[in-house]
């Protein structure tokens, strides 16, 4: 029996655990989704409002899932749009299956519709992992076994397979799904939580046992991969002190925790006095003029999945390549081995004052000017906190909001929050990232922050939203324009206000984005005072579709933003 290139595709997916499809259909199409159609028992399917959208939903799903869903395109125009997602994919390494539907084989180098002047997996391969027009039907089978396998083995990220339009109405022997080695996924599978190597656990558990004075740097890697336990229970083990790094897309220690004592800064006194650091799986992205790297001459033990971060960043005294649940595993138990180590009395009444210090910054903080309008944005993060508690998933693509989010809301489990990191800069993530991880998580509710100019990049997702009844709750933090780009032009540049608003950083006439989301089909309202706050928290909490809350917020945030670097 013969069976088309389109059907092959639907069912090799399932049959390699890939259960979400996302798309924007085109001209070619028709005889995938007719596939997808088939099989919506196995595969949940949605279509957005751009290319841009549908990618970064895939990405948010990714990162929610820790597993890839599928999303197709249409030709180079589509895949030209889709890059903002596979950029934050790459650089915060989110599995992803991103695919291209491109020309008919037939046309091939004719500059026929929507044409690339060369392959177009070109476009794309600097930010994948893997990326190959599969050439024929008979091969789909090999080429989503591979690309699955190579998204979810550490470290993460996307991969980009393009089909051309005739190759879903190919058609060939059934027995292809079964016939061929690579074509059966439980053949293929991939144990890939290996331990660092023992002799450099060896060499680190020495550095960190005669540390007077440790600190650890907690970075993505840990919560990415289900490592936090692992963290903490090392963490105390030592009595070292612990920071996160800088920017974050995971949170990868719970920011409760006694020994957690803010974000990672060269300046921090624990930085400047620690005699052995601890890097797990960090990111320490640099944005000129200023650094993020650790002082030169720092000693540091450095674990990480990707061989590419050594030498990228920092350099290591000891470099740890490995799954960090087992590598951190394998530290603790080698420290254990080789017995006590330095006493650490001097380090621990450091750490006790540093974090009490901090504490008490961030209490001073939170309660400052508490009944101020423009809504101050630690009223915000703690009325939203008390609304939802710590059960619910925390998105943040706020940007000015970011340093506090990070510390002021709690986080006793880490992995319910989502952010982009340096690397990964991009205005517009925000939204349908957020949707993604809703599909990815349908029981938790998504809380998602969003600036006001990133969220206008996308703001047409919302129409998705109310499509498909999303239990999403958006909180647009409306402060009047770009602030973080006027603030600096303004304090460092002297710029004026009128100038500012000449150059379009401050939109004239105002936007309504309330209204813009009710014209979308999702509910809305509007909260301009702190006393509002509670009320429509709690009518958006207990919402059944999307909600979004339009809060007047500080446009003088970045100013404190800038304070908790």
């Amino acid at each position: 029996m013969k069976i088309t290139g389109a059907e092959i595709l639907a069912r090799s997916l399932i049959a390699n655990g890939i259960t979400h499809a996302f798309n924007v259909p085109g001209l070619g199409l028709h005889p995938l989704v007719d596939a997808l159609k088939r099989h919506r028992d196995s595969i949940e399917y949605f279509t957005g409002p751009s290319e841009t959208a549908v990618t970064v939903m895939a990405d948010g799903y990714g990162r929610a899932a820790g597993r890839p869903a599928f999303v197709n395109l249409y030709h180079a125009s589509g895949t030209a749009l889709g890059m903002l997602g596979v950029n934050t994919a790459w650089a915060d390494r989110s599995p992803m299956i991103f695919t291209t539907t491109t020309s008919s084989r037939r046309l091939e180098r004719r500059d026929q519709y929507a044409s690339v002047p060369g392959d177009i997996t070109e476009t794309t391969r600097q930010f994948t992992k893997w990326s190959w027009q599969v050439p024929m039907a008979a091969r789909i089978p090999e080429a989503v076994a591979r690309a699955v396998i190579m998204a979810t083995t550490p470290p993460f990220g996307p991969v980009h397979l393009a089909f051309p339009m005739d190759i879903y109405a190919e058609e060939v022997e059934e027995d292809v799904l079964a016939s061929a080695p690579m074509a059966r996924p439980d053949r293929l599978q991939v144990f890939s939580a290996a331990s660092a190597d023992p002799q450099g656990v060896r060499q680190a558990a020495e550095l960190l046992r005669s540390s007077a004075r440790p600190l650890i740097v907690a970075g993505g890697d840990v919560a990415q991969h289900g490592a936090v336990e692992e963290l903490v229970a090392l963490a105390e083990s030592l009595d070292a002190a612990v920071l996160g790094e800088p920017y974050v897309a995971y949170m990868g220690f719970p920011n409760d925790h006694r020994l957690f004592a803010g974000r990672f800064s060269p300046a921090s006194p624990l930085v400047e006095q620690a005699d052995v650091i601890l890097a797990v799986g960090a990111e320490f992205t640099e944005t000129a003029p200023l650094s993020n790297a650790p002082p030169a001459d720092s000693k540091i033990v450095f674990m990480t999945t990707d061989p590419l971060d050594f030498g990228k960043q920092i350099w290591a005294d000891v470099g740890l390549l490995g799954h960090p649940k087992t590598s951190l595993t394998a530290l603790r138990r080698e420290l254990q081995a080789q017995g006590h180590g330095a006493a650490r009395t001097e380090w621990a009444s450091e750490i006790n004052a540093r974090c009490a210090d901090y504490r008490g910054r961030l209490a001073e903080e939170i309660g400052k000017d508490r009944d101020a309008t423009p809504i101050r944005i630690p009223r915000l993060i703690k009325e939203v906190e008390k609304v939802f508690g710590t059960e619910a998933v925390i998105l943040d693509h706020s940007t000015t909001g970011t340093a506090c989010m990070l510390q002021m809301y709690d986080f006793p489990d880490p992995t319910r929050y989502f952010g982009l990191s340096a690397r990964a800069s991009a205005q517009g993530w925000g939204v349908p990232a957020a949707m993604g991880m809703q599909i990815a998580r349908p029981d938790q509710r998504v809380v998602a922050f969003a600036g006001d100019g990133g969220f206008m990049f996308t703001a047409n997702a919302l129409h998705a939203a109310a499509l498909w009844q999303l239990p999403l709750v958006i909180i647009v933090l409306s402060n009047g324009g770009w602030h973080d780009v006027a603030y600096g032009a303004q304090k460092n540049r002297g710029w004026t206000d009128e100038e500012i608003r000449d150059f379009g950083w401050v939109p004239e006439p105002p936007i309504d984005y309330a209204g813009l989301a009710t014209s979308l089909g999702v509910s809305a309202q509007k909260v301009e005072a702190p006393g509002e706050l509670p009320g429509a928290l709690a009518r958006a909490r207990d919402a059944s579709g999307p909600i979004l809350l339009e809060v007047r917020s500080d446009p003088k945030a970045v100013e404190y933003y800038l304070a908790w670097q």
